[in-house]
């Protein structure tokens, strides 16, 4: 598996912010429900850990909130890690309009 990371900064509070990341995968689910299956989550405190499976590749990864900031760490199989560069602008396109004020 491959590594991507992101670096988002905000200026939401830490509760606005946490309440848009989770609520993130609830959307998911619900309007790619016929792609996206398999969706795990788990929060611990400002730490999350995610995992789901897209057109047959699982993905998974990790959320850590800090003040002012998000950090997204994720993983993508070899076999789509050609993809790597387009999947963080994606991820950072929609986050940064995920946590736009």
């Amino acid at each position: 598996m491959r590594s991507i990371q992101v670096t988002l900064h905000h200026k939401l509070s830490e509760h606005e912010a946490m309440s848009r990341i989770k609520h993130l995968l609830t959307k998911l689910k619900h309007d790619h429900k016929d792609k996206v299956s398999n969706i795990n989550e788990e929060w611990h405190a400002r730490h999350g850990k995610f995992s789901f499976t897209v057109l047959g590749f699982d993905l998974s990864g990790s959320v850590d909130l800090h003040p002012g900031s998000i950090e997204i760490h994720g993983k993508v199989p070899l076999a789509i890690s050609i993809f790597r560069g387009k999947i963080k602008e994606v991820i950072k396109e929609k986050a940064n309009e995920l946590l736009a004020e």
